[in-house]
């Protein structure tokens, strides 16, 4: 019975007799029509939709790049208001403490009524060799401390830094690390627990070495020697050091004389000390054992050369004496090449998120200078200087303090996105300052 009725369901269906208007219908299914159910049409056009899409993907990429690059200012005037697109700097400014190539107009310290006063300049006094008879470190504490200062630096961030200042004359005139003062907004000497505002007289960037004036009279001036007869073994003390506002005096040996050290790139003779001291002993006076001053601790020296141990350094007073004279009488040191850039590292968050190259960063531009003149602009990356490639403020300082003013410096430059070279007659130092 089913096989007969599967024959008559695939079998093909006509009309009766007479009847050629009849139709058939059934409500079965052929196995085809199961097999391959009806196509239903899609009712959603999509396209529309994607593209409106992908235009405002574009549209908020280009206004992401116009952003970046780009600033609104509104300005009002007597004609009412105006609207600009300026173009943004790379970067915006860094604030640092790092070393610059030469003190900005600007960062000129002022004294108390707000003038720079004028130094006539008086060559440092130095004593002959160590004659004299070997102290107690209490009596070297006693004969020194009313010689040192102490310095208190406030930057522009409100950070504060403390260092050392030795008295070079009984008016007023102070030597101290350049490096504590060149950045900083407000500067204080104490001395025998009287507060002074500070004047600059002039710095040295290659011997990281500064002058300052205080208004004062009557002070007592360190005794300073360049003996030649130090040697390895001798007996020193650390006199300055301030900790909690208070001068302090370590005592340890002279570890070695080394004549031809190089720091920023400038070779210095320097006294390498047994001692372990920490940032604030930067303009601490190194005494021999007559108590006499034979060099000017510098803590930054120390930076980048690894595990030394219990190991400082000290600027020898041969190598700071000439400095600190010309500081004294000019105001400058003759003959220094200066770029005129101040640049300061890239920090490394800057770096990661706008993936920069490694570099440093160009800051300001001193007014009328070469590199202004050839096109160098604030917030311009330095890679590389006269093909040597810079990773640090100091890499830099190593190439130009290896020139000679009117030598040519030539920088690789990354500017938004672009590197090319620029390149520039280095200047006298003087010549920025004055």
């Amino acid at each position: 019975m089913s096989e007969e009725r599967e024959h008559q369901h695939s079998a093909a269906y006509t009309a009766p007799a007479g009847r050629e208007d009849f139709q058939f219908s059934s409500s079965l299914e052929s196995a085809a029509e199961v097999a391959a159910p009806a196509k239903v049409k899609n009712k959603h056009n999509w396209g529309p939709l994607v593209a409106a899409v992908l235009i405002l993907l574009a549209a908020g990429t280009a206004f992401c790049v116009l952003f970046l690059r780009l600033t609104i200012s509104v300005r009002r005037d007597e004609n009412g208001f105006s609207v600009a697109l300026e173009r943004r700097s790379a970067i915006e400014p860094i604030q640092t403490a790092l070393p610059q190539p030469t003190p900005e107009p600007e960062q000129v310290l002022r004294g108390a009524d707000g003038v720079t006063p004028d130094w006539s300049g008086a060559p440092l006094h130095i004593v002959g060799g160590n004659n004299s008879e070997e102290l107690s470190y209490r009596q070297i504490y006693i004969d020194c401390a009313p010689s040192l200062a102490i310095v208190t630096c406030i930057d522009s961030a409100g950070r504060s830094m403390s260092g050392t200042a030795i008295v070079l004359t009984e008016d007023g005139a102070l030597v101290a690390s350049a490096h504590l003062i060149h950045c900083a907004e407000a500067v204080t000497i104490s001395l025998n627990g009287t507060e002074y505002a500070v004047s600059l007289i002039g710095l040295d960037y290659a011997t990281d070495l500064a002058v300052l004036k205080i208004d004062a009279q009557g002070l007592i001036p360190a005794v300073f020697t360049d003996a030649d007869d130090l040697a390895a073994g001798d007996s020193i003390a650390v006199v300055g050091n301030p900790v909690g506002q208070v001068i302090n005096i370590s005592g340890g040996i002279l570890a070695s004389v080394n004549p031809s050290f190089s720091y920023q790139g400038f070779p210095l003779e320097v006294l390498q000390i047994s001692m372990e001291l920490g940032d604030i002993a930067s303009g601490s006076a190194l005494v021999n054992a007559a108590g006499q001053v034979i060099g000017i601790i510098n803590m930054d020296m120390a930076e980048g050369l690894g595990d030394i141990g219990d190991i400082s350094f000290a600027i020898s007073m041969q190598s700071a004496r000439p400095i600190i004279d010309e500081l004294l009488q000019n105001g400058f040191v003759a003959g220094r090449p200066s770029s005129g850039l101040t640049v300061s590292e890239l920090p490394s968050s800057y770096a990661a998120y706008y993936k920069y190259p490694s570099s440093v960063y160009i800051s300001a531009v001193q007014q009328g200078s070469t590199a202004e003149e050839a096109g160098v602009c604030h917030g311009d990356l330095v890679l590389a200087a006269n093909g040597e490639p810079i990773d640090s403020v100091k890499d830099l300082y190593s190439v130009i303090n290896g020139l000679q003013a009117g030598d040519t410096l030539t920088l690789s430059i990354h500017r938004m996105g672009e590197t090319f070279e620029i390149a520039f007659p280095l200047m006298e130092a003087s010549r920025l300052i004055n």
